[in-house]
């Protein structure tokens, strides 16, 4: 075995480790009162919430199928949309693992170049990643009152010891840049350091892609429309909840975006990471009862029950849609 394939099962064991250390830590111990808490989910906003999540894959699928004939290959719509949902079913299980099994299964369906296939996954990912940056300034700027007072008040716990806290962060980060400084020609040569910059040359030749795409109106519909499915699959589940059903827009974007971050982090399926930065996220909006120090074994903590609601409901999207995707390409290939 070679040290890239033991690095790869070492990724997949700290992600199935972190998970699990994350619903146990908040979960475990409260599986009792969870499920008396689900049974005060108001379910038909929640299935509202899937049927968004669902859409939101039709017109990734959609979407795709623009790219794909920039290249001058050809897919069906039912190939796309199930080649998406197998990946999404497979990044349940395997981080990561879904832009492969995605590309793979279209490849089996309509024999197009694996290779090129991902050219378009690096396009999409530039996309994703822009909105995404752009939804966490616009998210920070309409919540920024609430964020600077949840940093206030927790500085009032005790100002001893976040004078001190900040004196050592203070000091890391003044250590830490002299330290980038004179190591900057060693720096250079590190292989991560020419990772980033690959980064920086792929966005750039995504963004040079789209230019030369055809049909860009239809891409930009289902790009806009996906984000769309996205806000409002967390949105809706606010009224899914006594104590969040007073949350606006703003405190919709806000979670979207933090969702995302915690969905982009190592775990299958975002599970663990999910649930913890969106929580941190309501704990922010003062969720509940407008207290900020809150114990996660409290008795009843929307804070803990709205992500793993939302989160339970995308995953189950996943698997039924995964499971449809497999038996349509199963299907449209033996023909």
């Amino acid at each position: 075995m070679n040290r890239k394939s033991i690095l790869n099962i070492l990724k997949v064991v700290f992600s199935f480790t972190f998970m699990i250390f994350i619903l146990y830590y908040f979960f475990g111990k409260n599986s009792e009162s969870l499920q008396r808490d689900l049974l005060k989910v108001d379910y038909l906003y929640v299935i509202l919430s899937m049927v968004f999540g669902a859409w939101a894959y039709v017109n990734r699928g959609f979407r795709w199928i623009v790219l794909i004939d920039a290249l001058g290959y050809k897919t069906s719509k039912t190939n796309s949309v199930s080649a998406v949902s197998v990946g999404y079913f497979t990044n349940l299980f395997i981080p990561r693992a879904g832009e492969i099994s995605r590309c793979t299964a279209l490849n089996k369906s309509d024999d197009i170049p694996v290779d090129k296939l991902f050219g378009t996954i690096l396009i999409e990912r530039v996309i994703d990643f822009v909105f995404l940056v752009a939804g966490f300034f616009i998210a920070v700027l309409l919540r920024f009152g609430e964020i600077v007072r949840s940093v206030n008040e927790y500085n009032k716990i005790d100002n001893s010891e976040s004078s001190h806290t900040k004196f050592i962060v203070l000091l890391v980060i003044i250590v830490v840049a002299l330290v980038l400084y004179f190591l900057r020609n060693k720096i250079k040569k590190l292989s991560s350091y020419q990772k980033v910059l690959d980064f920086i040359d792929g966005l750039k030749e995504g963004f040079r892609s789209i230019k030369k795409m055809k049909n860009k109106s239809y891409f930009w519909f289902h790009t806009f429309s996906i984000w769309i499915m996205y806000f409002l699959m967390t949105y809706v589940c606010f009224h899914a909840i006594p104590e969040t059903s007073h949350l606006g827009i703003s405190d919709g974007l806000f979670l979207l975006i933090l969702g995302g971050i915690g969905m982009v982090i190592p775990a299958p399926g975002g599970i663990g990471s999910y649930h913890l930065i969106v929580m941190i996220g309501l704990v922010a909006l003062q969720i509940p009862e407008g207290k900020l120090n809150v114990n996660p074994y409290d008795k009843y903590n929307p804070a803990m029950l709205f992500p793993f609601v939302v989160h339970t409901a995308q995953t189950f999207v996943a698997i039924v849609m995964g499971s449809i995707g497999i038996l349509m390409l199963f299907i449209r290939k033996k023909k």
